[in-house]
């Protein structure tokens, strides 16, 4: 058992709320950086054997994989959504290329200039 094990687990569990918050409110940038900071903290993990763990320890590793496991699901709906409003926006733009190419200017005046 290692008390720094838990401190750890406890910091990656705050961060893994905040994560929840950050797909929640669409913050990708702030959701990265928290990834980062989860990345440390596992390469810190990484130094401790299965024994350094307490039972408050695998408990809380329960929790977090409960988290992520959310996390996850939450972040692939908000990623569907993304990807959707992408494809609205594609859609549109392409439409306003089309009209721009019926209404556009050509030689600085209109196509219908030449009936004036």
């Amino acid at each position: 058992m290692n008390p720094s094990t838990t401190i750890l687990l406890q910091e990656w569990k705050r961060i893994s709320k905040q994560e929840t918050t950050a797909i929640a409110s669409r913050e990708w940038t702030e959701l990265n950086e928290l990834l980062d900071q989860k990345n440390r903290i596992k390469d810190l993990l990484d130094d401790y054997d299965g024994d350094d763990y307490s039972e408050t320890d695998m408990q809380l590793v329960s929790e977090l994989i409960a988290i992520t496991e959310q996390n996850q699901i939450w972040l692939q709906s908000e990623m569907e959504t993304v990807r959707h409003q992408i494809q609205t926006d594609e859609c549109s733009l392409n439409t306003m290329r089309k009209v721009n190419q019926t209404y556009g200017s050509q030689d600085g005046s209109s196509y219908w200039h030449s009936y004036s």
